[in-house]
């Protein structure tokens, strides 16, 4: 088997691998009910949060400078630099995220518990070395 690196999602114990190295994070503002989205990918072994978006502004959640409204969206590339890894309360009273990658979405908390923070981070994942038949 040869090792590839995945994003994993890192609850407690728990650790559930995502066959992808690129993902989309989904979730609504807790007061103004605004959507955001952000893209990760893994470069050189860290998470590039390459894009962030959000449907309006308030309370707390102005567009940065540079922003630019396209598309019913502020979009924006953050100056984070390489993450290490990405922490999430995954709370029970939040609505919650949505975690999307290779064209579909699901629920964070159909993949982990709800309530335990999550880790988002970049982890080996393994590939069979040859194609199953």
């Amino acid at each position: 088997m040869s090792a590839t690196v995945c994003i994993a999602l890192i609850a407690g114990t728990l650790e559930v691998p995502l066959p992808t190295d690129a993902m989309t994070l989904v979730w609504m503002h807790t007061v103004e009910k605004t959507l955001w989205e952000e893209d990760y990918r893994i470069v050189q072994g860290a998470l590039i949060l390459e894009q962030a978006r959000v449907k309006g502004s308030g309370a707390g959640m102005d567009p940065p400078a540079g922003a630019k409204w396209a598309g019913g969206w502020w979009r924006y590339t953050p100056s984070l630099g390489a993450l290490r890894e990405v922490t999430l309360a995954n709370s029970a009273y939040a609505p919650g995220y949505t975690i999307c990658w290779d064209g579909a979405c699901r629920k964070l908390q159909t993949m982990v518990p709800i309530g335990i923070p999550v880790s988002i981070q970049p982890r080996p994942c393994y590939a069979p070395s040859h194609p199953s038949p």
